[in-house]
Formats: C-alpha cells, structure tokens, sequence
C-alpha cells in the first residue's frame, strides 16, 4: 500500500492522469479542464452572427478564451479591473462578523484571531476568489500527517490558515463515484506555496492536499457548485475596451501639438544621407519627444488632419463604465466616485449596502467564515459551543432616509400628544411600538408591571409638566 500511494504522489506531482489500480483501471481523476470544458465550448460561439459568417470578436480583437493568468495580470495593472476585484470583499469585510459562542468557545477563537488574522485572512481568501473560478483555504495541522491524506483523529491545533486563488490551487482530480456523497468535487488539490518572488531564500513549492484540509468556495456558481464564476470574466471585453480607449485618448492629447504632418518634397532637391538622416531624427523626435518645429530644406509642410486635434473619448468611456457597472452590481458613482471627485447618490449607496448585506448573508457569512469556524469545530481546533456568526449591522437607509424618518417620528409624537382623548384609543406603549421603540416608557423600569390605567395617567402627567406656560393678560 506504502508503494501504491508512493507513485500516486509522483504522479500528481507530474500532472498525469492516476488510475485506480484497485478499480479494475478505471479513471479516479477527472481534471479541471474536464470540468470546464461546457463553458470553453459557449465561449467558442460568442461574438459569432450570421451562422459564423461575420465573427465580431476576431473583428475588434476580443480573445475567445481567458484564463485566470489573465484575470490576475489585469489585477495587478489595470485601475478598475483592479477596483471590481477588490469592491465587493472590501465593502463586506469591512466591519468583521462576530462568532457567537459560550464563554470557552469565545475565549478560544479569541486566541486564534490573534495568533492567524482569522477575519484578515478572509478578507484575503474573498478578493482571490474573485479572481477565478474559486479560492481555497489551505489549513495547516499540527501532527504530522501528509498533506495528501484526509484528515485523521481531533484535537489538533490549527497553525496556519493559507488563503489561495485557482491559480496557486488546482483541483487535480476530482471524486467520480456516483454512490459518493461528494460526486462531483474536488478531492485533491496542487497548491503552490512559498514565495513568488527573487531573492535569497526565495522560491516556490507543489503540494498535493486531500479535500479535508481545504476550504473551498465559489462564488456566482451555475452547472456545477464548486465552479464559480469569475469576476472580470463578464465584462473582459469592456475592460479591453477602456485600454483601447484611455490609451488612444492618452496618444492623442500627446500629438495633439505635433499633429499629423505631411512632408512635400520638391522635385529637384538633392538629398544627401547626412541630411535625409537629420530630417528623420527630426520628425522621430517630433513624434515621440517634446521637439515641436522642424527645420527643412524644399520641403512643404502641411497638416492634412486637423479634426483629430479635438477628439474627446469621454462620451464612450463613459457608456463602457455604464455598462461595467451595471454588470457587475456596483453603482458607477462607487465605482469611481472617488476618484472622479463625485459623491454617491443616497440611491446608489442604499442599493449598494443592500447588495452587501445580500452577500454577507448569503455567501461570505456561509461558504467562508462559517465554513472556516465549522471546519475547526469539527477537527477540534476551537471547542464545542459555536452558535453562529452575526454581522455588525448595515445601514441600508443612508443619512437623509434617517434624518427624514427622524423629522416624520417627531411629527407624528407632537400630533399624538396634543391630540385630546388619543391615549383612550391607543396607548401610549403601543404608539412607541408603531414608532419602531423598544425601550418601556420613561418613570418605571422594563420589568415594573403597572397597574391597569397607570400608564395613561403617567402619560397625561408627563405632558401637563411639558406645556409651555402661556402668556396672562395684565
């Protein structure tokens, strides 16, 4: 047995495809490939009209495929392909969750967070796994066991928790037992640890892990729930568009003074090299460096496109950030309301909180920070009496929603006040309650029973002793 998982381990490490010598050979690792070859084959047919016959992709250079290298490229270089990544998991782990416990469960998790980071990381985890299909968790056990083998026993001791994105952790073979009740996931991943960077001590390392040591989480999942879908994929197009347009915008403010220039020679000059050389260290240096005339010799110069000198792209940079915004979910003011100076509306910050709020609760809270807390229960890393997680409160209402609220509240209380006769129909305790109050009336504590009428009689006490006093004749 020693010897049958030994070769397995050599060859997962060289990316073969293993069989199952104790199935009769049948394949025991589908690769990810596989998984994702439905989605290549609709890719393939993007852009396509008139049965194939015009190809608007190949037109306006559109790639038909991306991988996740590229979605990590354009993370590292491009400002809002950068900013969408990072928009979503900064606005959720904003204010980080609190995993409610007992006392020795609390205790526990409290040492964790200051040994690991545990909400840090999870920021971390969030923002690679909107780079790809997926992210990881790797999670790291004292004991000793190999990496590729499942988890055995509990009681360990979690020592660290290593976030990953599908580009440093591959699924390697997946389980394709159909009697399984994990048909169709991952069970092996090839993860790249250790440094991506030059320098002594510096370098990287292929692990195999068994699924039982990993977190793993898609987001925007469809087909297949362990296979997200990436971010940038959707608006990649978009993304190329900006490139194309901010660049060509940048080149064309940078001749703008050059201008496009037609040089006329006459028919019976006589160049020599020297001067044919000059000429065009001339119009380079023109064109590329800060030089604006240009000495000439039977020569007539003359601007053939002055219109070029006034384009402006603004107008269509700004329908592609409509429409990035629109298919990502984050309002354009968000989006780039910083740095364009401008403020989000109160429309577009309480659609953006209430896109949040949907999130925490229905991704980040259950396939991450849940998913994390119950995996170190399980395992014996944190004790027995984890409750859940709750998140701080999000404010979907904005600042004006509340100060109107505010000023309608205090509207309706005068008009109860002053209105004779109003306590008889409804009390005052029930009027607070309508007023979104929880807290009992003022003059007695929360578990004071008072006696029937008494609180109308507080009532009317309480606005005798508030009634202006009036002016008297004489």
């Amino acid at each position: 047995m020693g010897a049958d998982r030994a070769y397995a381990w050599q060859q997962y490490n060289k990316g073969d495809v293993v069989t199952d010598q104790t199935d009769k050979g049948k394949p025991a690792r589908i690769t990810v490939q596989s998984a994702l070859t439905s989605r290549a084959q609709l890719a393939s047919r993007a852009g396509q009209h008139f049965a194939g016959e015009r190809d608007l992709y190949e037109t306006m250079g559109y790639p038909r495929h991306v991988t996740v290298d590229d979605f990590v490229s354009a993370y590292n270089r491009q400002d809002i392909a950068a900013r969408i990544v990072d928009a979503y998991p900064d606005a959720t782990w904003r204010e980080a969750p609190e995993a409610v416990g007992d006392d020795a469960f609390q205790k526990a998790f409290a040492d964790m967070d200051n040994r690991l980071q545990v909400w840090r990381m999870m920021h971390r985890a969030d923002r690679l796994g909107n780079l790809g299909h997926y992210g990881v968790i790797v999670m790291g056990l004292d004991g000793g066991q190999p990496m590729y083998e499942p988890v055995r026993g509990r009681g360990f001791k979690l020592i660290y928790a290593q976030p990953h994105s599908e580009r440093t952790a591959q699924i390697t073979r997946w389980n394709s037992d159909p009697a399984s009740p994990r048909y169709g996931k991952p069970e092996l991943y090839r993860v790249t640890t250790g440094v991506n960077w030059t320098g002594a001590g510096a370098g990287q390392k292929d692990v195999i892990v068994h699924h039982s040591r990993v977190i793993h989480f898609a987001e925007r999942a469809l087909e297949d729930e362990s296979i997200g879908t990436p971010r940038l994929e959707r608006i990649w197009n978009r993304l190329m568009d900006l490139d194309k347009l901010l660049g060509s915008g940048a080149e064309i403010y940078w001749q703008n003074a050059a201008m496009i220039m037609q040089l006329k020679a006459d028919l019976d000059v006589q160049w020599d090299p020297e001067e044919q050389a000059a000429l065009t260290s001339q119009i380079e240096e023109m064109q590329h460096g800060l030089r604006r005339w240009l000495r000439t010799r039977g020569i007539d110069a003359q601007n053939i496109a002055p219109g070029l000198q006034g384009a402006d792209p603004s107008t269509v940079i700004d329908r592609e950030l409509d429409m990035i915004a629109g298919a990502t979910g984050v309002p354009k003011r968000i989006l780039i309301g910083s740095e364009s100076g401008e403020l989000a509306s109160s429309q577009d910050e309480n659609n953006w909180t209430g896109r949040v709020t949907e999130r925490r609760e229905q991704y980040a809270g259950p396939s991450i920070a849940e998913a994390f807390i119950g995996w170190c229960v399980q395992h014996g890393c944190l004790p027995a009496g984890y409750q859940g997680i709750q998140w701080p409160e999000n404010d979907t209402l904005g600042e004006d929603a509340r100060a109107e609220i505010a000023n309608k509240n205090a509207q309706a209380i005068a008009t109860y006040a002053n209105a004779p006769g109003a306590e008889l129909l409804v009390t005052p305790q029930e009027f607070r309650e309508t007023l979104g109050y929880k807290t009992p009336l003022p003059g007695f504590a929360e578990d004071e029973v008072l006696p029937e009428g008494e609180a109308v009689l507080q009532f009317n006490a309480m606005r005798k002793r508030r009634r202006p006093l009036r002016a008297t004749k004489g």
